[in-house]
């Protein structure tokens, strides 16, 4: 079986956090189309803009996910500080329930930020532990 790292693993759920939170923008965008051709535009207006929201968010988490992997691998702490503070942006958004599969995926960008942080705080902390 293959070793899996940290980094390894938290981008593989900071791309799936991201797609997760792009594809409920998506559905976000088609619900207030479906409003908007119902003929209540401005339920449409909220479930667009929450859409264009999440579909940003989605997109710029799963983009750092993949620079902190592939480009920025020298400087983790970047990767997971940014990733971290879209999940908290995603969620403050959303509310608590607003929509189940962003949630979901706001979670899993805030584990890989996590992940990504945890080989910065580890030589930190060998660092300050005297030999």
């Amino acid at each position: 079986m293959s070793n899996i790292t940290e980094k390894k693993l938290g981008y593989g759920l900071g791309l799936l956090g991201g797609l997760l939170i792009g594809l409920a923008g998506l559905f976000s965008l088609l619900l207030g189309v479906l409003d908007l051709a119902l003929g209540r535009p401005f339920t449409a207006a909220g479930y667009g803009s929450e859409g264009i929201v999440l579909l940003v968010v989605g997109g710029l988490s799963a983009v750092i996910a993949h620079l902190g992997y592939r480009h920025w691998s020298a400087r983790p702490l970047s990767s997971g500080v940014v990733l971290v503070v879209l999940a908290v942006l995603g969620w403050s958004v959303l509310g608590l329930g607003a929509n189940f599969v962003a949630l979901i995926g706001g979670l899993f960008v805030f584990l890989g930020g996590v992940l990504y942080l945890l080989e910065p705080v580890q030589a930190r902390a060998s660092a300050l532990v005297p030999a």
